[in-house]
C-alpha cells in the first residue's frame, strides 16, 4: 500500500474514533470541571435569596458567602459533589469549553425562536461586515487617521455639521436603526461610542448621504485615488477589508428583521470578545472574574444568536456573565480580520467606538457604566418626593442653628458628611456649679451629620433599585461612576452649602482620654444647613494662620478631639501604632483634553496616616515625594471612625421589642440588626520568629520594610451581626455607615436605624392612645401595619377595652415582614469594584511611566528601596520606587539583597495594555547607591 493511501486510511480512522468518542469526551469533562450551572432545585434552601415577604425564615447576614459557594463559577463548592452525583451517567456538563479556554455554547440552552438557516446567518454576517467596512471608509475619507489617534475625534466640527444637517430617513421609518437603538449600552465607556454603533445601522440612504459628505473632505481627490491609497495600507487587517470586492457604496438593508437582529447580536458578541483582552490564567480563574454577576435561580443561557427582547440591566448582566463570543469571532472571519481578542479590540478602536485607553476591565466586569433612561426618569421623580416619615412622626429635629462644616477634596461633588460642635457648658454659663465655680471649662458634644439618602431613595423605591445594581460608587483614574444619578448624588442628597438638607445626625461626648461616653450618644434624623464648604487645604491654612482657633474655633476644637481619638486608638492597638510609618501610595489621575484628543496624566503620592503627627518636610527622614498628612485629614478621618464606633455602642444599649403585646396594648416588634465589622488581633505568639524580625526592622529604623513586613500579620475583616473588636482600628466595635451616597451597605444601615426609631415612636404613640398617622406606610417600618391600624381605630371609635385582651391580640395580630434588609445585597459589585479600581490605577500608573520613557532621550532612572524578599530561589524582591509611589517586583541581577537597600533602577520595558513593567540596574555605578538620596530612612 502506498504512503498516500496509508495516510488517507489513518486520517479516516482518526475521524471515526473522534466521532465515536465525542459524547464520552463531553460527558467526562464534567468530572474535571467545577463550572457547574445548578438548577434551582439543586440549591439548598439555606442559600435562597431573601423573599420580599420573608416571615418565619430570615436569610443569614453573610448570605453572599453562600451565594459565592453555590455559584457555578466557584472553583469548588460544598454542594458540588451533590450536584455532580445528581447528574445522570450520560448527562454532560451544562458548559463545554474549547481547548483554548474560551467558553463555547452550552450543551443545553434556551431555544432561539428566531433561529436562522446557515444561508441566512451568512447573509446577516455579510450585511454587518459591509456596515463595518463603510464606517472604516468614512473615517478614512474624512481624515487620514492612524491607530495612534483617537478616531472618535477624526471629524472636525465643519464635517460634523455637514453630517448632522444631511437628510436621512427619519428614525421612525428606519427599521434597522430602531432595532439597534439602545442595544449597545455598557458596551462602550462613552455615549459617543454607543452612538457610533447605533448609527452604523442606518439605512443605505442615510449611509450614502453620510458617505458623500465625508468623502468630500478632500475635494481634489478622486474616489479611485482614495481606494488606491487605502489598499496601499501596510496593516494586514486593513488590507483584507479594503481589498474586498464587496460594493459597500450600495448596502441593502435586509427586509427580514430577523437578519438585522442577528447582525446586532453578532456585533454585541464582537464587543464582548474584544473585552476579553488581557485575561490570563485557566478558564476557572477567568470565570471568577464574573462570578459576582451570578444570581441564584438564573435561567439557562439562551442559544447563541438569540435576540434579547429588552436590553436592560438584567440583560446586560446575563450577557456579560455567560460571555458568548462565538458570533463575534464569526464577524472577524467575515472581515478577514485577526480572530483574537486583541484583533477585536483594535477593530473597535479603529471604528472609533473605543478609545486607545478604553477600560476593558470595567466593560467586562458588568458594572453599570451609565444610567438607563428609566433610572434617570425615576431619579428626576425622586427629586419631587415629599414623603418624609421621620417628619410625620416628629423624629426629624431642626439642627439648623448648628454651624456645620463639610471638608472634602476640591473636586468632590457628592458630599455626604458634615461636622459641628455644640457647646454644652461655656464660660458665659452663670449656673451654680460647685465643682467648677468659675465656669472656666467647656463641655462639647461633637456632631457628625450624614446625608439622609434614605429620605430620597427609601426602601422599595425604583431609585434604590438603581443603586442596588451598582452597590458602590466606582472611583477610576479617568472618572467617577456614581451609585446614584448625578442629579441626586450631587444634588438633593449632597450636603451643599446654604440649603436646608436632610441628614441622619449623631452627637457624642468624649472623656479626657478620647474614649466615648456611651450615655451621651444621640441618634436622630435631622434638618441641617451647611455654613462652610471647605477643602482640606483651606482647613489646614485656617489652622496654620490661627483662624481655626479664634473666629472658627470649632475647627480647632475638632482637631483637639481628633488628636485625642487617634491617641486613644493607638493605645488600643490600632495599625497607626503598629505601623507608624506606612508606605505612601501613588494616586494617578487622567483628565481628557479635547484639544489634544488625549488624556493628561498626573501623579500625586499620598500617605494614609502618620500616627496623628502633622508631617512636614523639615523633619529628618521625611519622604520628599509624599504629600504630608494634614490636620484636616486627621479631623475627618477620626470623626468618621468615631461615628462608626458610636453607632455600635448606641446599638448595644438599645432594647429589643420582641412581644406584640405590652401592658395589654398592641406593640410593633422592634429589633435592630447591624453589620459589625470585626478584625481579630494578630497572632504574635505562634509566629514568634517573624514577630522578632518585624521588631528588628523597626529598631533598625527600616521604616518601609517594616511596614511591608507587618502586613503579613493582619487578619481579614469579618462582617457579623454580633459586635466584636476591630484590631486595625483599635475599637471595641465598629459599624460603617458614613457614606450612604457611595456605599449601598451604609445606606442599608441608615434604613435599619430609621426603621427602628420609627417603630419605637409608633409604639410610644400607641401607649399614649394616639392613632398611627395615616401617611405612614408599611414599607416605612418594614412590616405590615394594616391590622394594627384597624385594631387601634376600632378601639378608639368604640371607646372600650377591646384591644386590652392580650390573648386575643396575640392570636389576631400578625406582623408580616414586607421588606427584609439584606446587608449582603450588592456585595458582589462591591467586591468586583476593588479589582476594577486597581486595574484602572495600575494602567494609568504604567501609562505615566511610559510617557516619561518616551519623552526622555536618556535612561529613566528611579531611586528605590528593597522592602523584602518574595522568592528566594528567583531572587525576586518587593521594592518601593520613591518618585512613583509604586510597589513592584524586581528580580535581582546581583544576587541576594538586604532589606532597606537603596537601588537606582532604570525602566527596561513598560506596556500598560499588558500590565507589564520591568526594571534593571541603572548604568551609572552599577545602579547601587549611584547618587546621594534625600529619601527617608527605609
Amino acid at each position: 500500500m502506498s504512503g498516500t493511501n496509508l495516510s488517507k486510511l489513518a486520517a479516516a480512522t482518526l475521524c471515526l474514533f473522534l466521532h465515536h468518542s465525542n459524547n464520552n469526551l463531553s460527558n467526562n469533562f464534567s468530572t474535571v470541571s467545577s463550572f457547574v450551572y445548578p438548577k434551582t432545585s439543586t440549591i439548598p434552601s439555606s442559600t435562597r435569596p431573601p423573599a420580599a415577604n420573608w416571615i418565619d425564615e430570615k436569610p443569614p447576614l453573610l448570605f453572599w458567602n453562600q451565594i459565592l459557594l453555590s455559584s457555578p463559577l466557584s472553583r469548588s463548592t460544598p454542594h458540588q459533589g451533590n450536584l455532580q452525583a445528581a447528574r445522570k451517567p450520560n448527562q454532560s456538563n451544562n458548559f463545554n469549553r474549547s481547548s483554548n479556554g474560551d467558553q463555547s455554547s452550552p450543551s443545553k440552552r434556551l431555544p432561539n425562536p428566531d433561529k436562522l438557516t446557515k444561508e441566512e446567518k451568512e447573509q446577516s454576517l455579510q450585511y454587518l461586515a459591509s456596515l463595518i467596512k463603510r464606517r472604516l471608509r468614512q473615517i478614512k475619507d474624512a481624515k487620514q487617521s492612524t491607530l495612534e489617534n483617537d478616531v472618535s475625534n477624526d471629524l472636525d466640527s465643519k464635517q460634523r455639521e455637514k453630517i448632522e444637517s444631511a437628510e436621512f430617513v427619519t428614525e421612525e421609518e428606519d427599521v434597522a436603526y430602531q432595532l439597534a437603538k439602545g442595544r449597545f449600552i455598557d458596551l462602550a465607556t462613552t455615549v459617543k461610542g454607543e452612538k457610533i454603533l447605533e448609527d452604523m445601522f442606518r439605512t443605505p440612504v442615510a449611509l450614502a448621504a453620510s458617505e458623500s459628505l465625508t468623502s468630500a473632505a478632500d475635494d481634489t481627490q478622486e474616489s479611485k485615488d482614495v481606494n488606491n491609497e487605502m489598499t496601499g495600507n501596510n496593516d494586514d487587517n486593513s488590507n483584507n477589508i479594503n481589498n474586498s470586492d464587496d460594493n459597500i457604496d450600495t448596502i441593502q438593508t435586509p427586509t427580514d428583521p430577523r437578519l438585522i437582529k442577528h447582525a446586532i447580536t453578532s456585533l454585541q458578541s464582537l464587543l464582548l470578545y474584544a473585552m476579553q483582552i488581557g485575561i490570563k490564567g485557566p478558564t476557572e480563574m477567568q470565570n471568577k472574574l464574573v462570578r459576582h454577576l451570578f444570581r441564584p435561580g438564573d435561567a439557562p443561557q439562551e442559544e447563541s444568536g438569540t435576540w434579547i427582547p429588552e436590553w436592560n440591566g438584567e440583560a446586560i448582566r446575563r450577557f456579560k456573565f455567560f460571555r458568548d463570543t462565538e458570533l463575534g469571532k464569526d464577524v472577524l472571519a467575515a472581515l478577514i480580520w485577526k480572530r483574537t481578542a486583541q484583533g477585536a479590540r483594535d477593530l473597535m478602536v479603529e471604528l472609533g467606538v473605543w478609545g486607545r485607553h478604553e477600560d476593558t476591565a470595567l466593560l467586562r466586569s458588568g458594572f453599570p457604566i451609565r444610567f438607563l433612561e428609566e433610572e434617570e426618569r425615576v431619579s428626576k421623580e425622586a427629586e419631587n418626593n415629599t414623603h418624609d416619615p421621620d417628619r410625620i412622626l416628629g423624629l426629624r429635629k431642626d439642627l439648623r442653628n448648628f454651624k456645620v462644616y463639610t471638608i472634602d477634596g476640591d473636586s468632590t461633588l457628592d458630599i455626604d458628611d458634615g461636622i459641628s460642635v455644640e457647646v454644652l457648658k461655656s464660660s458665659d454659663d452663670k449656673s451654680n456649679d460647685t465643682t467648677d465655680p468659675d465656669n472656666s471649662q467647656r463641655r462639647y458634644r461633637y456632631w457628625i451629620h450624614i446625608a439622609d439618602v434614605d429620605r430620597w431613595a427609601p426602601r422599595g423605591s425604583p431609585l434604590l433599585k438603581a443603586a442596588e445594581r451598582r452597590g458602590t460608587s466606582l472611583y477610576l483614574a479617568t472618572s467617577t461612576l456614581c451609585m446614584f444619578p448625578p442629579n441626586m448624588s450631587s444634588g438633593v442628597m449632597s450636603l451643599e452649602s446654604y440649603d436646608d438638607k436632610h441628614a441622619l445626625s449623631l452627637g457624642v461626648e468624649l472623656n479626657t482620654d478620647g474614649s466615648i461616653i456611651p450615655s451621651s450618644i444621640l441618634v436622630t434624623p435631622s434638618m441641617i444647613q451647611v455654613d462652610y464648604r471647605l477643602s482640606y487645604d483651606q482647613v489646614d491654612e485656617m489652622l496654620d494662620e490661627g483662624v481655626g482657633y479664634t473666629e472658627e474655633w470649632q475647627i480647632g476644637a475638632m482637631l483637639e478631639a481628633a488628636t485625642k481619638r487617634r491617641a486613644h486608638r493607638v493605645a488600643h492597638g490600632s495599625t497607626e501604632g503598629m505601623v507608624p510609618f506606612p508606605i505612601p501610595k501613588g494616586v494617578v489621575s487622567a483628565e481628557y483634553d479635547e484639544e489634544k484628543g488625549d488624556y493628561d496624566v498626573s501623579l500625586k503620592i499620598e500617605t494614609t496616616h502618620n500616627s496623628g503627627a502633622n508631617v512636614t518636610l523639615e523633619g529628618e527622614g521625611d519622604d520628599p515625594y509624599a504629600s504630608p498628612v494634614s490636620s484636616s485629614q486627621l479631623i475627618v478621618t477620626e470623626m468618621m471612625i468615631m461615628a462608626g464606633e458610636a453607632i455600635g455602642k448606641w446599638h448595644q444599649a438599645q432594647t429589643t421589642q420582641e412581644i406584640t403585646v405590652s401592658d395589654g396594648l398592641a406593640q410593633l416588634p422592634n429589633e435592630l440588626k447591624l453589620p459589625y465589622r470585626r478584625q481579630p488581633a494578630p497572632d504574635f505568639k505562634s509566629r514568634e520568629a517573624e514577630s522578632r524580625h518585624m521588631d528588628f526592622l523597626y529598631a533598625m529604623n527600616k521604616r518601609y520594610p517594616h511596614a511591608w513586613y507587618a502586613r503579613r500579620f493582619f487578619n481579614s475583616v469579618q462582617v457579623s451581626e454580633d459586635a466584636g473588636p476591630h484590631f486595625g482600628m483599635g475599637l471595641e466595635c465598629y459599624v460603617q455607615w458614613t457614606s450612604p451616597i457611595r456605599r449601598l451597605t451604609d445606606l442599608q444601615v441608615h434604613a435599619a436605624l430609621k426603621r427602628y426609631l420609627r417603630k419605637k415612636r409608633i409604639n410610644l404613640l400607641i401607649q399614649k392612645g394616639i392613632p398611627i398617622p395615616a401617611d405612614i406606610a408599611s414599607m416605612d417600618v418594614g412590616c405590615d401595619i394594616t391590622q394594627l391600624r384597624e385594631y387601634i381605630n376600632t378601639a378608639s371609635e368604640e371607646k372600650d377595652n377591646s384591644i386590652t385582651s392580650s390573648d386575643k391580640v396575640k392570636e389576631s395580630l400578625k406582623f408580616k415582614t414586607v421588606d427584609y434588609i439584606d446587608y449582603s445585597s450588592g456585595l458582589g459589585m462591591i467586591f468586583a469594584a476593588r479589582p476594577i479600581q486597581s486595574s484602572s490605577s495600575s494602567y494609568w500608573h504604567l501609562e505615566y511611566i511610559r510617557r516619561l520613557v518616551d519623552e526622555s532621550i536618556d535612561e529613566v532612572m528611579f531611586e528605590s528601596v528593597v522592602l523584602g524578599c518574595v522568592n528566594q530561589e528567583r531572587c525576586q524582591y518587593a521594592i518601593y520606587v520613591y518618585a512613583l509611589g509604586l510597589e513592584h517586583r524586581y528580580v535581582s541581577e546581583t544576587g541576594k539583597l538586604e532589606e532597606g537597600k537603596k537601588l537606582w533602577l532604570k525602566v527596561s520595558s513598560v506596556n500598560p495594555k499588558m500590565g507589564l513593567l520591568t526594571f534593571s540596574l541603572a548604568s551609572k555605578s552599577g545602579g547601587i547607591h549611584a547618587q546621594p538620596t534625600s529619601a527617608p530612612a527605609a
